[in-house]
C-alpha cells in the first residue's frame, strides 16, 4: 500500500517542490514546507510506503500542533485546503487560506 496523492495538488498548496529525506524521491520519504508572511509554519513529513505522515504547525517556532498519523490512505486538496485521510475517513484538515490552520476532523 502506499499514500494517494497529487504532487502537483502539494505543490500549490506548500509552493514549494518536497526534500528527499533519503535523496532520491523514488524512496517516498518526503518533507514539504510552507511559511506565511505572519510566520506560521507548516512541516509535513510523510512516507509514502509506510503510510505514515507527521504534520507540525508553528507559529514564530512555537509549536501550536504536532500529529503523527499512522495509515494513512490519501491525501488530497480541496481549494485552498488539505485533507488527509486514515483508512479512508477524513481525519485532519489544514487550512491554507487566511491564515494557517489546523482542524482535527
Amino acid at each position: 500500500m502506499f499514500i494517494k496523492y497529487d504532487e502537483y495538488d502539494l505543490l500549490e498548496l506548500f509552493l514549494s517542490e518536497p526534500i528527499s529525506i533519503t535523496g532520491n524521491t523514488d524512496d517516498g520519504e518526503l518533507i514539504y514546507t510552507y511559511k506565511d508572511g505572519q510566520n506560521f509554519k507548516v512541516i509535513l513529513t510523510m512516507d509514502v510506503y509506510q503510510q505514515m505522515v507527521s504534520l507540525s504547525l508553528t507559529f514564530n517556532d512555537l509549536i501550536v500542533f504536532t500529529g503523527d498519523f499512522h495509515n494513512v490512505t490519501s491525501i488530497k486538496k480541496d481549494d485552498k485546503a488539505l485533507i488527509m485521510y486514515v483508512e479512508k475517513e477524513e481525519r485532519l484538515k489544514v487550512k491554507f487560506f487566511e491564515q494557517v490552520g489546523v482542524q482535527l476532523l
